[in-house]
């Protein structure tokens, strides 16, 4: 039998609070992080294997058109307004992606290892009531820790990951190495510097039921 694929939510945060959104967009462009959730989410360590990311019906209108589904993945969109539990919207294309609708994350989660052979792992990837919901249900939290150069300049937000779960659920780790396969390009340094903000990514995994 076949492990049953790690749940992780992959997500950039204004911290220390943990904004993740303000009016539905994000406040920053960051090509380097941008870089690094294409290369996590896609690259797998079995080479016949895949990835799953799902996602609100508003972050999958959000992703420009052009750029849908997200390729070499599996494109999860979760929204009440569809009728089943998982089905597919399309069939594999010729960049290794695929559609499928869910109206239930919980049941979503429990049928995609089921339904979609050599699945490797599953990122969630928002919105806010996405997290919100998995913060119970991951393995994982890789999270960008964001931070303005300039505290004058910090962006106002009005969406946050609930950092008192975060931090009752999970530890931070020292390190992210060993967590991707070997063709996920890390930073040398752990912090980037880029568009008037210093970020780190950080991989943050569930507490051990004693440190609980």
């Amino acid at each position: 039998m076949a492990p049953k694929p790690s749940i992780i939510s992959i997500v950039a945060c204004l911290m220390p609070e943990m904004g993740i959104g303000s009016n539905g967009q994000l406040p920053w462009r960051l090509k380097q992080e941008m870089a690094y959730f294409r290369q996590a989410t896609t690259n797998t360590f079995g080479k016949d294997t895949r990835n799953a990311v799902v996602m609100g019906r508003k972050t999958w209108e959000s992703i420009p058109a052009k750029f849908r589904p997200l390729q070499n993945r599996i494109n999860v969109v979760v929204s009440r307004q569809h009728s089943e539990e998982l089905a597919p919207l399309a069939p594999l294309d010729s960049t290794g992606s695929t559609v499928w609708l869910s109206n239930s994350l919980t049941r979503c989660l429990e049928l995609l290892p089921e339904q979609v052979p050599n699945l490797e792992r599953i990122y969630v990837i928002g919105g806010g009531e996405i997290y919100a919901q998995t913060s119970s249900l991951c393995d994982y939290m890789l999270i960008t820790e964001i931070r303005p150069e300039d505290e004058a300049k910090r962006p106002s937000m009005d969406t946050f990951l609930d950092s008192n779960v975060v931090n009752e659920r999970f530890q931070r780790e020292e390190s992210l190495r060993g967590f991707f396969p070997a063709n996920v390009k890390l930073p040398e340094s752990p912090q980037i510097r880029e568009n008037g903000y210093v970020y780190e990514f950080a991989l943050y995994k569930v507490r051990k039921a004693k440190d609980q």
